[in-house]
C-alpha cells in the first residue's frame, strides 16, 4: 500500500488526480471493479466525503484494462481540517484491496 497525501483549500477547486495502478510490472485489471475513497477525522469515525466510481461519483474508472483511474476534478466544501482516507478497490471476484492512504488537509478558507 502506497501513502499519499493532499492538501486542499476549503471551498477551492481539487484538481483531478490520476493514478495507474500495477501488480508485477503488470497494469491491474480493473473491469468490473468498484473504486471507493473515504474521508474521516479517525478511523471508524464519521464520513465527512465519500467518493465513489459508481456512476462516476467522484472517481472515474478511465482504462480497466491499463488499471487507470482518477480523483475526478471537484470543488471540496468539508469543514477544514486534517483528514484520514484512503482508496478501496472492490474487485469483480469480491477481493477487497487498499491501494492509497494518506492525510488530506483541508485548509481554512479566508475570502467567501
Amino acid at each position: 500500500m502506497s501513502a499519499l497525501n493532499f492538501t486542499n483549500k476549503k471551498g477551492d477547486t481539487f484538481d483531478e488526480v490520476p493514478f495507474q495502478i500495477f501488480f508485477n510490472t503488470e497494469p491491474l485489471d480493473l473491469t468490473d471493479s468498484i473504486i471507493r475513497m473515504q474521508l474521516r477525522l479517525e478511523y471508524g469515525g464519521n464520513i465527512y466525503l465519500s467518493l465513489t466510481s459508481v456512476d462516476d461519483e467522484g472517481i472515474t474508472i478511465i482504462d480497466p484494462l491499463e488499471g487507470t483511474f482518477k480523483i475526478n476534478e471537484q470543488i471540496i466544501n468539508i469543514k477544514a481540517n486534517n483528514y484520514i482516507y484512503d482508496i478501496e478497490i472492490i474487485f469483480a471476484n469480491g477481493e477487497v484491496k487498499t491501494w492509497v492512504s494518506g492525510n488530506f488537509n483541508i485548509l481554512p478558507d479566508v475570502t467567501r
